[in-house]
């Protein structure tokens, strides 16, 4: 019995030693996730034509805000590239109803770099957007430090790389942040995000907007799921509803309808 105890404790310590380490390890490398925090506006960066811009101006409208550095050789242009493919097929239109921002952790990258990353990624999206639809910005290292702390996004340098998440923030018209989604990474090294999962976080982040009744139900019928950062169908929402339905039709069709009949009758 002893000896059992003996096994536990240090099973316990070698537990509580992993969750230690990978709670610091988040906090260098990944997304701690800030619902709710305003993503200040106020910072100034450069877009891939060489235009200084304030970030309030680029968040008018729900905003997703994908951090990324453009020589990266690991997951970012992958990710880029699923977002132009989720543009593809959902039924909203970045720079009319939606914005998208890229923004470059990499404080010695150049205008250059954003302007070659967004002609190879633009030229993967079928539908005539506006170029204004989806920025590609690079700034200093304070801009980029005041953006990152305040979604939570944490990275660090190693030799001319970096180690980072990979990961989409869906922020509102006043930058609040609504949403976190984090894509599905498949074994070819390839993200996937479902659209419908980019829709709804796209407008949730809509806040206050008016939404098209189909878009009222869809929100109605599913919910957001935190822990794995997707929208599941509530069963509960719809079984209720549709309790409230079918009793209305019981009303209907037999409180009311013998009713008439007697009227006939007499």
């Amino acid at each position: 019995m002893k000896k059992v105890i003996e096994i536990l404790f240090v099973a316990v310590l070698f537990l509580n030693f992993g969750r230690a380490f990978a709670a610091d390890y988040k906090d260098k490398v990944g997304i701690n996730e800030k619902l709710g925090a305003i993503i200040p506006g106020n910072v100034s960066f450069y877009d891939s034509q060489g235009n200084k811009v304030l970030l309030s101006d680029l968040m008018k409208k729900p905003t997703v805000i994908d951090f990324a550095y453009y020589r990266c050789t690991g997951i970012c242009t992958p990710l880029m590239t699923e977002i132009a493919d989720v543009i593809n097929k959902v039924d909203l239109v970045p720079g009319k109803d939606y914005n998208i921002v890229t923004i470059s952790f990499n404080p010695d990258e150049t205008i250059k770099d954003a302007a070659d990353k967004k002609i190879q990624i633009m030229n993967l999206v079928n539908n005539n957007i506006s170029a204004d639809g989806w920025k590609f910005l690079v700034g200093d290292s304070a801009s980029i430090k005041k953006v990152t702390q305040a979604a939570g996004f944490n990275f660090e340098r190693q030799d001319n790389a970096y180690l980072h998440a990979g990961e989409l923030i869906f922020v509102s018209p006043e930058g609040k942040i609504c949403r976190y989604l984090k894509p599905d990474f498949n074994y070819r090294g390839d993200y996937k995000i479902l659209p419908f999962d980019f829709k709804m976080a796209v407008l949730e982040a809509s806040r206050g907007e008016e939404i098209p009744v189909i878009d009222k139900a869809l929100r109605y019928c599913f919910k957001y799921q935190p822990k794995n950062q997707t929208y599941v169908f509530d069963m509960f929402k719809v079984s209720g509803i549709t309790v409230i339905l079918a009793v209305a039709l019981v009303f209907v069709f037999v409180v009311r309808k013998p009713k008439k009949e007697f009227k006939k009758i007499g």
